[in-house]
């Protein structure tokens, strides 16, 4: 464990984890937390970039069809 690791329990709420395990453990797992919620948020994100592509083709596609639309039958 590193100094500054060290430093911290020693620092903790001894009323609220009265032992270093009760402390260590909710520090294990709040971090933990972050790690999903930072999981979550890269899968949303390409959920998003996703979306902005579907929607950017389908933007191309309907100018295209608009294009087509406009011109002559005999081009």
């Amino acid at each position: 464990m590193t100094e500054e690791s060290l430093k911290f329990i020693e620092m903790r709420d001894k009323q609220k984890y009265p032992k270093e395990s009760l402390f260590v453990n909710a520090a294990i797992q709040y971090f933990g937390r972050g790690i999903e919620q930072e999981n979550l948020m890269d899968e949303l994100e390409e959920m998003q970039d996703k979306l902005d592509r579907i929607e950017n083709l389908l933007e191309e596609n309907a100018s295209k069809k608009k294009e087509l639309i406009g011109k002559p039958d005999y081009f």
